[in-house]
């Protein structure tokens, strides 16, 4: 009976181990699953954004959100420090030192006997037994050879700088897909850009208009090429005899946490698959040939 109630207890509190395991890792998946979003304009001459996590605002331009609300609290003055502020050094009072009178006793130190005539009378002279030792014969000596094998291992240790960028290119040959991935995560949704290049001179207007909408467009194919983009308008129009341009653009952004779980462990099957696990391979042959040398 007492080995079966202990198997109980020990299966129950397996039993509770495992449900927190798994809420654990349910509340992981589903933070991954929700995505984080923000909605970013430019309209009319103001600048406004919201971000939020799946339906929890975290901040906005007018002040509102999670993270605003938590920075104001710190922000707010503690009731201790108050009392501290109050406690100025202009409410304290200074106590008055009184002056020191011209006419107070001061003890009269007597002079103390010069004794340095009979400490020069008492120093003995010490003898140097420095000549009756000697040299012992079989003392072994170090030559400047036995030290060299030290900054051997220590300049083998150290890598030179051709392995630490060969080094770096493999991280990068194992990180190049996986970092697109990344990129490719962010989802830019209803992009809206409505410009007006304006200009009362014909021939500035129509050159300035040609340059802006030029880069704009190469801008967002460039873009394009690393984001996930979709469009909702474009227009990029030149503003005859008028004398003030319109920026208004704006744009929502979307990212999921999965997308960097998912890039992590992409990153490490490729780089101990075909970086590591064959370096090791190749130099375990060069020592193994070397060795049979």
């Amino acid at each position: 009976m007492k080995w079966g109630g202990f198997l109980t207890v020990i299966l129950i509190i397996l039993k509770v181990l495992l449900w927190i395991i798994l809420s654990v890792l349910g509340i992981i998946f589903v933070a991954c699953i929700l995505p984080i979003s923000a909605n970013v304009s430019y309209l009319d001459g103001k600048f406004a954004y919201r971000a939020k996590y799946s339906f929890v605002p975290l901040m906005d331009s007018d002040g509102g959100g999670l993270l605003n609300r938590l920075r104001k609290r710190r922000k707010k003055p503690k009731k201790d420090d108050k009392d501290e502020d109050s406690d100025s050094p202009q409410d304290t009072e200074i106590e008055e030192v009184p002056e020191m009178s011209e006419h107070h006793d001061i003890p009269h130190e007597e002079p103390q006997e010069d004794t340095t005539e009979d400490i020069q009378d008492s120093d003995e002279e010490i003898p140097d037994d420095s000549e009756d030792i000697e040299e012992d014969e079989d003392f072994p000596e170090f030559d400047d050879e036995d030290f060299d094998d030290d900054s051997d291992t220590k300049s083998d240790n150290k890598k030179s700088l051709g392995d630490k960028i060969e080094f770096l290119l493999d991280i990068w040959r194992a990180a190049d897909r996986p970092v697109l991935k990344i990129f490719k995560g962010f989802h830019f949704n209803d992009i809206y850009i409505d410009f007006i290049i304006a200009n009362e001179d014909a021939y500035k207007c129509a050159v300035n208009y040609g340059m802006i909408s030029g880069a704009v467009y190469n801008l967002l194919g460039w873009l394009g090429a690393l984001f996930t983009l979709q469009f909702k308008t474009v227009d990029i129009n030149a503003g005859f005899a008028l004398k003030e341009n319109r920026w208004d653009a704006s744009s929502k952004v979307t990212f999921r946490l999965g997308t960097l779980v998912i890039a992590g462990i992409w990153f490490l099957i490729t780089y101990l698959f075909k970086i590591y696990i064959p370096n090791k391979r190749n130099a375990k042959k060069a020592k193994t040939a070397e060795t049979a040398e």
